[in-house]
């Protein structure tokens, strides 16, 4: 039995991989997959009915506890009771409910893709326009945080944490959809695929995607979530590394290249009402350590080596930014 949280601060990706190799590698298993709303142990250190801000309305430890982990246990070191779950047994944030697949991720999706567009939107319909980019101004000395207010250490709330303080900032783009006319789930890992150019000779990418509250979301115990702004999920990417972790190489001042990555897998609903928003910006700070925008090892540079450099992410119909994952059908 694999377990773990889609919130982990420490290990997010850890679960799902763990779980894939065993699928893999091993055919014929008995492997299961309990995954939940929880921070790193979680599971077994509360009750798990919310993370920071975001309430989850059920004690999700409990169930895990009580349903799952103690049955398991039974059933293997005393040959107590039966335990026959399914394979994988998925909390989904956002509509707050417990869903159980024959796998993971599951069979019954549908890819989808949300394109970058002008003027900050966002669509599942690709920009047939052409030279069409944003352009904003990074400097490595005035880095993103990756919290917002006055912190000593990153915590662990941070996974859901309300990203306004970045989206009000010129060095973070914003991209939204229009509100939702229905649910959406999206389940698995999702997949970043940039088109972008820097005057420097290397970036970091961090792309970040946000369930936005609409207006008329109701508070919850004296906290106002109108207009709230959870993370769903975020990664950071090296500039460096885009064609591959086997050997850094610079980026080209000025010219347009692809920065593909994968983030951690998600099991979250976005409500009627509801946006999707994707924030990208270049730092992600401490939480990553700054990139000097100088095509150098990070620990090597000097304080003249941070630089500030003007990025380019662009959106049309020759060179598209998207991100694409997976929709659970009905």
């Amino acid at each position: 039995m694999v377990v773990g949280g889609f919130f982990d601060a420490e290990d997010a990706y850890g679960t799902f991989k763990t779980y894939q190799s065993i699928e893999d590698k091993s055919k014929k298993n008995n492997s299961i997959l309990v995954a939940g709303p929880w921070y790193h142990g979680g599971w077994v250190r509360a009750e798990g009915n919310y993370l920071g801000d975001i309430q989850f309305e059920k004690k999700t430890s409990v169930t895990y506890q009580e349903q799952f982990e103690q049955p398991f246990f039974k059933y293997y070191l005393k040959d107590e009771g039966n335990f026959a779950p399914s394979e994988a047994n998925i909390f989904v944030s956002g509509s707050n409910e417990w869903k159980h697949f024959e796998q993971w991720p599951p069979k019954n999706v549908e890819t989808k893709k949300l394109y970058f567009q002008p003027q900050g939107k966002l669509g599942f319909d690709k920009v047939q326009r052409t030279d069409s980019w944003d352009e904003y101004v990074t400097d490595p000395n005035k880095p993103v945080p990756h919290q917002g207010g006055l912190i000593q250490n990153r915590t662990r709330e941070y996974m859901v944490d309300d990203q306004r303080f970045a989206a009000s900032r010129p060095d973070v783009m914003v991209y939204q959809t229009e509100p939702l006319t229905e649910d959406l789930t999206i389940v698995g890992p999702i997949k970043n695929f940039l088109k972008v150019s820097s005057t420097g000779t290397d970036a970091d990418y961090v792309v970040k995607l946000i369930d936005v509250y609409p207006n008329d979301a109701a508070s919850y115990q004296g906290k106002t979530m109108a207009g709230y702004q959870m993370m769903v999920r975020g990664e950071i990417m090296a500039g460096k590394y885009r064609n591959g972790f086997e050997k850094a190489q610079a980026l080209t001042p000025g010219m347009v290249e692809k920065v593909n990555f994968e983030m951690p897998d998600v099991a979250h609903t976005f409500k009627k009402g509801h946006r999707i928003m994707v924030q990208v910006q270049n730092s992600w700070f401490p939480l990553a350590e700054r990139n000097p925008q100088v095509f150098l090892a990070p620990y090597t540079a000097t304080k003249a080596d941070f630089r500030k450099a003007t990025q380019r992410i662009f959106h049309d119909v020759n060179n598209a930014t998207y991100i694409e994952f997976s929709v659970l059908k009905d």
